[in-house]
Protein backbone atom coordinates (compact mmCIF):
# COMPACT_ATOMS: atom_id res chain seq x y z
CA UNK A 1 0.00 0.00 0.00
CA UNK A 2 1.35 3.33 -0.97
CA UNK A 3 2.05 5.52 2.38
CA UNK A 4 -0.74 8.35 0.12
CA UNK A 5 -3.27 5.51 0.43
CA UNK A 6 -2.49 4.77 3.99
CA UNK A 7 -2.49 8.21 5.34
CA UNK A 8 -6.36 8.62 3.59
CA UNK A 9 -7.02 5.72 5.45
CA UNK A 10 -5.69 6.97 9.09
CA UNK A 11 -7.54 10.06 8.56
CA UNK A 12 -10.93 8.57 7.94
CA UNK A 13 -9.92 6.38 11.14
CA UNK A 14 -9.86 8.96 13.24
CA UNK A 15 -13.07 11.06 12.00
CA UNK A 16 -15.25 8.10 12.32
CA UNK A 17 -13.80 7.39 15.65
CA UNK A 18 -14.64 10.83 16.62
CA UNK A 19 -17.92 11.12 15.22
CA UNK A 20 -18.95 7.70 17.21
CA UNK A 21 -17.85 9.35 20.02
CA UNK A 22 -19.85 12.97 19.91
CA UNK A 23 -22.58 9.63 19.00
CA UNK A 24 -22.45 8.57 22.39
CA UNK A 25 -24.78 9.90 25.09
CA UNK A 26 -23.20 12.63 27.04
CA UNK A 27 -23.28 11.97 31.31
CA UNK A 28 -24.79 15.13 32.02
CA UNK A 29 -22.62 17.45 34.23
CA UNK A 30 -25.12 19.45 36.48
CA UNK A 31 -24.03 23.06 37.40
CA UNK A 32 -24.24 23.59 41.11
CA UNK A 33 -26.91 25.74 41.66
CA UNK A 34 -26.84 26.59 45.32
CA UNK A 35 -24.69 25.95 48.26
CA UNK A 36 -25.56 25.76 51.87
CA UNK A 37 -23.15 25.68 54.71
CA UNK A 38 -25.09 24.10 58.05
CA UNK A 39 -24.69 24.17 61.62
CA UNK A 40 -21.64 21.45 62.17
CA UNK A 41 -20.34 23.72 59.28
CA UNK A 42 -20.55 21.41 56.51
CA UNK A 43 -21.00 22.62 53.39
CA UNK A 44 -23.47 21.30 50.99
CA UNK A 45 -23.40 21.95 47.17
CA UNK A 46 -27.10 21.57 44.89
CA UNK A 47 -27.54 21.35 41.16
CA UNK A 48 -31.47 21.98 42.07
CA UNK A 49 -33.94 22.15 44.70
CA UNK A 50 -34.61 19.24 46.07
CA UNK A 51 -38.14 17.29 45.40
CA UNK A 52 -37.62 14.54 47.97
CA UNK A 53 -37.23 15.71 51.68
CA UNK A 54 -36.88 13.98 54.45
CA UNK A 55 -37.70 15.52 58.20
CA UNK A 56 -35.83 14.20 61.14
CA UNK A 57 -37.48 16.92 63.39
CA UNK A 58 -41.09 18.17 64.56
CA UNK A 59 -40.40 22.29 63.54
CA UNK A 60 -38.80 20.94 60.09
CA UNK A 61 -42.03 19.02 59.19
CA UNK A 62 -43.86 21.64 60.41
CA UNK A 63 -42.09 24.42 58.72
CA UNK A 64 -42.04 22.81 55.26
CA UNK A 65 -45.81 22.66 55.82
CA UNK A 66 -46.22 26.45 56.38
CA UNK A 67 -43.99 27.33 53.51
CA UNK A 68 -46.49 25.32 51.27
CA UNK A 69 -44.23 22.63 50.53
CA UNK A 70 -45.84 19.30 51.95
CA UNK A 71 -45.83 17.87 48.93
CA UNK A 72 -41.97 17.45 48.90
CA UNK A 73 -41.91 15.96 52.16
CA UNK A 74 -41.80 11.72 51.93
CA UNK A 75 -40.67 11.21 55.02
CA UNK A 76 -41.15 12.34 58.72
CA UNK A 77 -39.97 10.93 62.12
CA UNK A 78 -42.70 9.77 64.67
CA UNK A 79 -42.96 12.88 66.48
CA UNK A 80 -43.78 14.75 63.63
CA UNK A 81 -47.63 15.48 64.60
CA UNK A 82 -48.69 18.78 63.04
CA UNK A 83 -50.36 19.39 60.68
CA UNK A 84 -52.77 16.73 60.62
CA UNK A 85 -51.87 15.62 57.21
CA UNK A 86 -48.53 14.44 57.92
CA UNK A 87 -49.97 11.14 59.46
CA UNK A 88 -50.23 10.09 55.87
CA UNK A 89 -46.57 10.11 55.59
CA UNK A 90 -44.24 7.49 56.34
CA UNK A 91 -42.36 7.66 59.22
CA UNK A 92 -39.07 6.72 59.63
CA UNK A 93 -38.71 5.95 63.14
CA UNK A 94 -37.69 8.50 66.17
CA UNK A 95 -35.48 11.23 66.76
CA UNK A 96 -32.70 9.76 68.20
CA UNK A 97 -32.55 5.96 66.18
CA UNK A 98 -34.30 6.53 62.63
CA UNK A 99 -34.52 3.64 60.32
CA UNK A 100 -31.67 4.03 58.16
CA UNK A 101 -32.46 1.19 55.64
CA UNK A 102 -36.00 3.08 55.61
CA UNK A 103 -34.88 6.26 55.25
CA UNK A 104 -32.63 5.25 52.27
CA UNK A 105 -35.77 3.43 50.93
CA UNK A 106 -37.82 6.52 50.50
CA UNK A 107 -35.01 7.70 48.06
CA UNK A 108 -34.87 11.77 48.98
CA UNK A 109 -32.45 14.17 47.48
CA UNK A 110 -32.55 16.06 51.04
CA UNK A 111 -32.56 15.07 54.78
CA UNK A 112 -33.24 18.11 56.74
CA UNK A 113 -32.44 17.36 60.61
CA UNK A 114 -32.64 19.57 63.64
CA UNK A 115 -30.64 19.34 67.29
CA UNK A 116 -30.63 16.16 67.34
CA UNK A 117 -28.72 13.89 64.71
CA UNK A 118 -25.86 11.66 65.32
CA UNK A 119 -22.27 11.42 63.14
CA UNK A 120 -22.86 7.56 62.36
CA UNK A 121 -26.69 8.57 60.49
CA UNK A 122 -24.88 11.68 58.58
CA UNK A 123 -21.79 9.13 57.78
CA UNK A 124 -24.40 6.58 56.53
CA UNK A 125 -26.22 8.79 54.45
CA UNK A 126 -22.95 10.04 52.55
CA UNK A 127 -21.85 6.55 51.74
CA UNK A 128 -25.68 6.13 50.41
CA UNK A 129 -25.06 9.52 48.43
CA UNK A 130 -28.05 11.14 50.08
CA UNK A 131 -27.63 14.60 51.15
CA UNK A 132 -28.36 15.99 54.51
CA UNK A 133 -27.76 18.92 56.69
CA UNK A 134 -28.32 20.06 60.13
CA UNK A 135 -30.10 23.40 60.92
CA UNK A 136 -29.78 24.15 64.72
CA UNK A 137 -31.01 27.46 65.57
CA UNK A 138 -32.36 26.93 69.00
CA UNK A 139 -30.35 29.39 70.81
CA UNK A 140 -32.25 32.26 70.43
CA UNK A 141 -35.60 32.96 69.85
CA UNK A 142 -34.52 34.77 66.98
CA UNK A 143 -32.73 31.80 65.58
CA UNK A 144 -36.27 30.97 64.19
CA UNK A 145 -36.60 33.31 61.90
CA UNK A 146 -33.20 32.49 60.56
CA UNK A 147 -34.25 28.68 60.27
CA UNK A 148 -37.49 29.16 58.60
CA UNK A 149 -35.69 31.34 56.04
CA UNK A 150 -32.30 28.77 55.95
CA UNK A 151 -35.05 25.98 55.07
CA UNK A 152 -37.27 28.14 52.61
CA UNK A 153 -34.05 28.94 50.98
CA UNK A 154 -33.20 25.07 50.03
CA UNK A 155 -36.72 24.48 48.94
CA UNK A 156 -37.01 27.67 46.52
CA UNK A 157 -39.36 29.39 48.45
CA UNK A 158 -37.68 32.54 49.74
CA UNK A 159 -40.43 34.66 48.96
CA UNK A 160 -42.61 32.19 51.06
CA UNK A 161 -40.03 32.50 53.94
CA UNK A 162 -39.49 36.33 53.87
CA UNK A 163 -43.38 36.84 54.42
CA UNK A 164 -43.64 34.08 56.88
CA UNK A 165 -41.26 35.63 59.07
CA UNK A 166 -42.51 39.29 58.52
CA UNK A 167 -46.04 38.23 60.05
CA UNK A 168 -44.37 36.50 62.54
CA UNK A 169 -42.66 39.12 63.39
CA UNK A 170 -45.46 41.50 63.59
CA UNK A 171 -47.53 39.47 65.61
CA UNK A 172 -44.10 38.99 68.02
CA UNK A 173 -44.02 43.03 67.94
CA UNK A 174 -48.03 43.34 69.27
CA UNK A 175 -46.91 41.18 71.95
CA UNK A 176 -44.15 43.08 73.41
CA UNK A 177 -45.94 46.06 72.77
CA UNK A 178 -48.69 45.23 74.87
CA UNK A 179 -46.86 43.54 78.13
CA UNK A 180 -43.49 45.99 78.14
CA UNK A 181 -45.44 48.46 80.93
CA UNK A 182 -47.12 45.55 82.45
CA UNK A 183 -45.69 44.02 86.09
CA UNK A 184 -43.59 41.60 85.16
CA UNK A 185 -44.28 38.27 87.66
CA UNK A 186 -41.30 35.93 88.64
CA UNK A 187 -41.62 32.95 86.83
CA UNK A 188 -40.89 29.53 86.39
CA UNK A 189 -41.33 27.23 83.51
CA UNK A 190 -41.48 23.96 84.74
CA UNK A 191 -40.33 20.63 82.10
CA UNK A 192 -39.82 17.95 84.42
CA UNK A 193 -39.41 17.58 88.27
CA UNK A 194 -38.78 14.95 90.40
CA UNK A 195 -34.99 13.10 90.36
CA UNK A 196 -34.14 16.15 87.32
CA UNK A 197 -35.77 19.73 87.41
CA UNK A 198 -36.30 20.86 83.79
CA UNK A 199 -36.80 24.32 83.24
CA UNK A 200 -36.15 26.88 80.31
CA UNK A 201 -32.85 28.24 82.01
CA UNK A 202 -30.97 31.63 80.81
CA UNK A 203 -29.39 30.38 77.60
CA UNK A 204 -32.67 29.09 76.08
CA UNK A 205 -35.24 30.30 73.43
CA UNK A 206 -37.63 29.67 76.01
CA UNK A 207 -36.18 32.45 79.04
CA UNK A 208 -36.13 35.04 75.44
CA UNK A 209 -39.96 34.40 75.44
CA UNK A 210 -40.63 34.66 78.51
CA UNK A 211 -38.70 37.87 78.55
CA UNK A 212 -40.78 39.41 74.98
CA UNK A 213 -43.56 38.51 76.96
CA UNK A 214 -43.72 40.78 79.97
CA UNK A 215 -42.05 38.08 82.48
CA UNK A 216 -38.99 37.64 84.76
CA UNK A 217 -37.61 34.38 84.49
CA UNK A 218 -36.59 33.08 88.23
CA UNK A 219 -33.76 30.34 86.56
CA UNK A 220 -32.29 33.30 84.44
CA UNK A 221 -29.19 32.58 86.04
CA UNK A 222 -29.01 29.05 85.45
CA UNK A 223 -27.98 27.24 82.05
CA UNK A 224 -28.70 23.38 80.37
CA UNK A 225 -32.16 23.43 81.00
CA UNK A 226 -31.52 22.32 85.04
CA UNK A 227 -32.29 23.98 88.22
CA UNK A 228 -32.19 22.67 91.61
CA UNK A 229 -34.77 22.23 94.09
CA UNK A 230 -33.54 24.43 96.48
CA UNK A 231 -33.30 27.49 94.46
CA UNK A 232 -36.74 26.96 93.33
CA UNK A 233 -37.46 26.47 96.61
CA UNK A 234 -35.67 29.62 97.69
CA UNK A 235 -36.78 32.01 94.57
CA UNK A 236 -40.57 30.92 95.10
CA UNK A 237 -42.04 32.15 92.19
CA UNK A 238 -45.42 33.95 91.60
CA UNK A 239 -46.54 31.83 88.75
CA UNK A 240 -45.19 28.21 87.23
CA UNK A 241 -46.06 27.43 84.00
CA UNK A 242 -46.01 23.95 83.16
CA UNK A 243 -45.34 22.25 80.14
CA UNK A 244 -46.70 18.16 80.43
CA UNK A 245 -44.11 15.79 80.60
CA UNK A 246 -43.62 13.01 78.06
CA UNK A 247 -47.00 11.12 77.96
CA UNK A 248 -48.88 12.77 80.61
CA UNK A 249 -51.96 15.11 80.35
CA UNK A 250 -51.45 18.55 81.87
CA UNK A 251 -54.11 17.53 84.50
CA UNK A 252 -51.85 14.48 85.39
CA UNK A 253 -48.70 16.43 85.60
CA UNK A 254 -50.31 19.05 87.56
CA UNK A 255 -51.81 16.69 90.05
CA UNK A 256 -48.34 14.85 90.47
CA UNK A 257 -46.29 18.27 90.89
CA UNK A 258 -49.30 19.30 93.20
CA UNK A 259 -48.83 16.73 95.55
CA UNK A 260 -45.32 16.32 96.12
CA UNK A 261 -42.68 17.69 97.91
CA UNK A 262 -41.09 20.63 97.85
CA UNK A 263 -43.01 21.46 95.10
CA UNK A 264 -46.96 21.12 96.67
CA UNK A 265 -45.22 23.80 99.69
CA UNK A 266 -44.47 26.79 97.12
CA UNK A 267 -46.49 29.86 97.15
CA UNK A 268 -47.67 29.14 93.55
CA UNK A 269 -49.03 25.28 94.29
CA UNK A 270 -50.89 26.96 97.48
CA UNK A 271 -52.67 29.54 95.52
CA UNK A 272 -53.58 27.77 92.52
CA UNK A 273 -51.04 29.70 90.30
CA UNK A 274 -50.32 26.90 87.96
CA UNK A 275 -50.88 27.20 84.18
CA UNK A 276 -50.14 24.49 81.72
CA UNK A 277 -49.28 25.16 78.01
CA UNK A 278 -49.23 23.24 74.80
CA UNK A 279 -45.61 21.36 75.26
CA UNK A 280 -45.40 21.08 71.23
CA UNK A 281 -46.70 24.29 70.47
CA UNK A 282 -43.75 26.15 72.71
CA UNK A 283 -40.97 24.12 72.63
CA UNK A 284 -40.85 23.60 68.45
CA UNK A 285 -38.69 26.50 67.64
CA UNK A 286 -40.91 27.40 64.26
CA UNK A 287 -43.43 28.60 62.08
CA UNK A 288 -45.55 28.83 65.36
CA UNK A 289 -43.32 30.06 67.54
CA UNK A 290 -45.24 33.59 67.26
CA UNK A 291 -48.41 31.71 68.14
CA UNK A 292 -46.65 30.34 71.22
CA UNK A 293 -45.75 33.48 72.47
CA UNK A 294 -49.02 35.10 72.27
CA UNK A 295 -50.23 32.13 74.21
CA UNK A 296 -47.24 32.29 76.68
CA UNK A 297 -47.94 36.27 77.29
CA UNK A 298 -52.25 35.73 77.98
CA UNK A 299 -51.26 32.84 80.43
CA UNK A 300 -48.46 35.15 82.26
CA UNK A 301 -50.77 38.49 81.72
CA UNK A 302 -54.48 36.96 82.13
CA UNK A 303 -57.26 39.29 80.42
CA UNK A 304 -55.07 40.60 78.20
CA UNK A 305 -56.38 41.78 74.67
CA UNK A 306 -53.98 40.40 71.97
Amino acid sequence: MSRSKFSILLVAFFLSFNLALFAQPQVEQKPVKLTYTDSLGRVVAFSENPRRIISLAPNVTETIAALGSLDLLVGRTDYCNYPVEVSNIPSIGTLYTPSVEKLISLKPDLVIASSFVSDQLIESLQKASIKIVCINKQETFSGTYAMIEDIAFLLGKEKEGKALVSTMKNTVSNVVEKTKDLPKPRVYFLIDFGSFDGTATGDTFIDQMLSLSGATNIAKSASNWTYSKELLVENDPDLIIISPRWGETAKETIEAFSSTKPYKDLRSTKEGNLVSIDADLISRQGPRSALALQTLAKAIHPGIDL
